[in-house]
């Protein structure tokens, strides 16, 4: 992932281009070519074959490509690796809700973050996911499982906010959607209607006489506001980091 965003961010790029362009220029410098036949006879010649000016040329030069490189080695790769870390943290808490979605574990919980399965940050898991929770093919037992493991994780992801505001702005806001989507979905926590046992079987049913239809209905919602927020946060930082 470090290695990657040198091409990938913006700011890394320019770097990355002004140490190589510096680099190129110091070569040309220490091969010493012939002058080019338009700058013989010019002002510029005597600057050009002038090997103080070469020297001088070259010390800046090597400067600028030492000092890439010492960036690199005490402050990029290093930070990268910090960066990396914190992203895993905070992506396994994402997991933690979508896996107990996944698996419909009574007990998901309780599941400690290094034990949650993390296919289920892929972008394919998660477009799947949606379609089938706007399709209202999600059932209910899943749902359910997943806002208690929300409700359970609810403080969790507040305190990981310090972790995105030390990655970036951008990715603190993003984050704060992150929780508020998790709590709307955590605060149906205990408000699910009581069912008769002879109509327990209607659980996933659209029928009018199913009690928990407009329930189930509003944990899909907030869920799929859930596993759509998840998925914009993973397209930058992805299952991988």
């Amino acid at each position: 992932m470090s290695t990657a965003r040198l091409l990938v961010d913006r700011r890394e790029r320019r770097l990355l281009l002004v140490a190589a362009g510096a680099f190129l220029l110091l070569c040309l410098i220490e091969a010493r070519l012939p002058l080019p036949e338009y700058l013989s006879g010019t002002i510029l010649e005597p600057i050009l074959v002038s090997d103080a000016a070469r020297s001088i040329s070259a010390g800046v030069l090597v400067s600028l490509v030492a000092a890439y490189i010492f960036y690199l080695l005490i402050d990029y790769f290093p930070r990268s690796a910090k960066e990396a870390k914190s992203i895993f943290v905070l992506n396994s808490l994402l997991a933690a809700v979508l896996d107990s979605y996944d698996r419909c574990r009574v007990f998901g919980h309780e599941t400690a973050l290094p034990h949650v399965q993390r296919h289920v940050l892929e972008d394919d898991w998660l477009e799947q996911t949606i379609v089938d929770i706007k399709d209202r093919n999600a059932k209910f037992l899943p749902l359910k499982l997943a806002m208690q493991t929300a409700h359970t994780r609810l403080d969790d992801f507040r305190n990981a906010l310090v972790l995105a505001v030390n990655l970036s702005p951008e990715r603190a806001l993003q984050w704060l959607v992150i929780i508020d989507k998790i709590r709307l979905f955590a605060e149906s926590y205990g408000e699910q209607p009581e069912v008769p046992e002879d109509k327990i079987h209607l659980a996933d049913s659209e029928s009018d006489e199913n009690p928990l239809r407009l329930y189930k209905g509003d944990l899909g919602f907030r869920f799929l506001e859930v596993v759509e927020e998840s998925q914009r946060w993973l397209q930058q930082n992805g299952p991988k980091a």
